[in-house]
């Protein structure tokens, strides 16, 4: 009898695979023949999953940020302010899984730029995050501007990713955090 193969599963796995020969190697160096030995298949075994390098990609990415959606789901039970600091902090690049997760998103944008297909990708991921966000901050407190202050959340967590992707000794897990921290303290 034949083995039973979850395609969906394996479709994943070679997602992880690809977005660590992204982060170690770049977009262009995402060889189809790279990522299958990164994960420790043929070639020939990829693409019965995946056609061609761009669909991989697209699967790529997306994966990446549904993985982040999924991350930021399991917050519903918290209170409000418990779950909006939670998903604010934890989109930081504190850990292997988020930093890589940074990394393969960055490096999408810079695909994006001539890829209406990942551009669209990525603007309807940050709309969902920004929704989220406005819906956490209008419910934490419902006399603000919860777009504006969503906005200004949004990009400070932006700008300490990308300070800590570029110079993760100094920009270590607890001075992210405590530039966050400060950040949330309106003046």
């Amino acid at each position: 009898m034949p083995k039973l193969v979850d395609a969906d599963q394996r479709r994943g796995e070679l997602a992880e695979a690809a977005a660590r020969v992204i982060a170690r190697s770049g977009i262009d160096g995402a060889s189809l023949r790279e990522v299958a030995a990164e994960a420790g298949w043929t070639t020939g075994a990829l693409v019965h999953y995946f056609a061609n390098k761009r669909e991989l990609l697209a699967f790529t990415l997306q994966a990446s940020l549904d993985r982040r959606r999924a991350a930021n789901a399991d917050r519903a039970e918290l209170p409000p302010e418990r779950a909006l600091r939670s998903m604010l902090f934890d989109a930081l690049p504190t850990t292997p899984e988020t930093t890589l997760h940074w990394v393969v998103t960055l490096a999408f944008a810079g695909q994006a730029s001539s890829d209406a297909e990942l551009a669209s990708i990525q603007r309807l991921a940050y709309h969902d995050f920004r929704a989220a966000v406005i819906e956490l901050v209008s419910i934490c407190n419902a006399e603000t501007d919860a777009a504006r202050e969503a906005e200004r959340l949004i990009a400070l967590v932006d700008g300490i990713a990308l300070q800590a992707l570029f110079d993760p000794g100094h920009w270590t897990e607890q001075r992210q955090d405590a530039a966050l921290e400060a950040g949330l303290v309106r003046r």
